[in-house]
């Protein structure tokens, strides 16, 4: 399901402290639990495959988020409303209950960026025949993702209607 990443072993340092901590010399049992606890690579060093059912998930879960968001955002027009000796007022109750609710999409917004930095792509160039080849690099990754997407994600995640609300 997740593919691991090549990395220096520099960052895998206090990985090794934690390996050494835990292992005890005179257990057998405690020797095969260092062994498989050494084969697991920490989450943020692992980058998903496109293909894999977390992505899937997510991607559901973050399309329905979307939904959601674009709902919640015309109730900024509600906010305004005609009463009183000043003849414009706001209810702030409804304003708390919407920025709430666009606040958990902005997060989910984001956690969609970072996840887009941790899944790998299938190379333009290996898309000839068959499946094409995946490219696992991180750093490929994050290039290819702030070229083409970053910019309108970020604009999505920006906290621009919880912003003007208050001035």
């Amino acid at each position: 399901m997740n593919r691991i990443l090549s990395t220096p072993a520099s960052k895998f340092r206090h990985l090794r402290r934690h390996l050494s901590r835990s292992k005890d010399a005179t257990s057998p049992t405690a020797a095969t639990a260092g062994d498989e606890h050494a084969r697991h690579i920490l989450w943020r060093y692992q980058i998903l495959a496109p293909d894999s059912d977390i992505v899937a998930h997510w991607n559901h879960l973050f399309l329905i988020t979307c939904l959601i968001a674009l709902f919640i955002d015309p109730l900024y027009f509600y906010l305004p409303s005609v009463a009183g000796p000043t003849c414009i007022s706001f209810d702030v109750n409804l304003g708390i209950v919407i920025t709430f609710f666009r606040s958990v999409s902005d997060l989910f917004f984001t956690l969609h960026m970072i996840m887009k930095f941790r899944t790998a792509f299938v190379a333009p160039s290996s898309r000839v025949f068959g499946r094409g080849e995946l490219v696992m690099d991180a750093r490929e990754i994050a290039m290819r993702y702030l070229k083409s997407d970053f910019l309108i994600d970020l604009g999505a995640a920006l906290p621009l209607p919880q912003a003007c609300q208050f001035d």
